[in-house]
């Protein structure tokens, strides 16, 4: 019993670390020679990159990095989980979800960081690959229909647990806390929409960062 908690306890620790890395702090202040957190929404994330920058280039780097983050983390997990023979499945979920605390927690941002979903859509898709696309169909779907990028990402976010619930019982508390986590970084956001402040589609570059 000590040594699977102990293996658990290294997994979300090397999870959490690798999540940590900031990929869009460290791609922007070394290639653009900007800090991200002062541009546009102040998001250490994909989106807020293409702002900052306007390179694609390193818009699809960032991307990489932070889903390369969650790959990593189950990769871990799912290795340590073998050499210490234990189930797979909760050593997996818990890299995977350490790793999303991580990215929007980050110990070397001070405890900020991103909004999760691109280290959270690897773990997800081990986890349960319908669900990504369940995910991509709400969000797309959500766009074409209202313009609005994150009320997309918030309802592709909800339908995941709700699916899971009736399709995935056996992973729902670890979808659902993925989720949740999704879910709180980008619920503020909500606000905007009924303010009617939130931009269709996207944020302009702009210094000063967005609600």
């Amino acid at each position: 019993m000590v040594w699977e908690i102990g293996a658990l306890v290294l997994i979300g620790v090397v999870g959490y670390l690798l999540g940590s890395v900031p990929t869009a702090y460290l791609v922007v202040r070394q290639f653009a020679r900007k800090n991200i957190m002062e541009w546009g929404t102040g998001n250490v994330g994909t989106l807020n990159v293409h702002r900052a920058t306007g390179s694609k280039l390193l818009t699809l780097t960032t991307l990489g990095g932070d889903v390369l983050k969650g790959v990593l983390a189950v990769a871990v997990g799912f290795s340590v989980a073998r050499a210490a023979g234990l189930g797979t499945d909760v050593a997996t979920a818990t890299g995977g979800i350490l790793a999303v605390v991580g990215h929007n927690y980050s110990v070397f941002l001070r405890f900020q960081g991103g909004k999760g979903i691109a280290t959270a859509l690897p773990v997800l898709l081990y986890i349960a690959p319908i669900l990504v696309a369940l995910w991509v169909g709400v969000f797309a779907l959500t766009v074409l229909a209202t313009r609005f990028l994150v009320l997309g990402q918030i309802l592709g976010t909800v339908a995941v647990p709700i699916a899971a619930y009736f399709f995935f019982s056996d992973s729902i508390v670890s979808i659902s806390i993925l989720a949740l986590l999704v879910f709180i970084r980008h619920a503020p956001r909500l606000r905007n929409i009924v303010n009617g402040t939130e931009p269709k589609l996207y944020y302009k570059s702009d210094k000063s960062p967005d609600a």
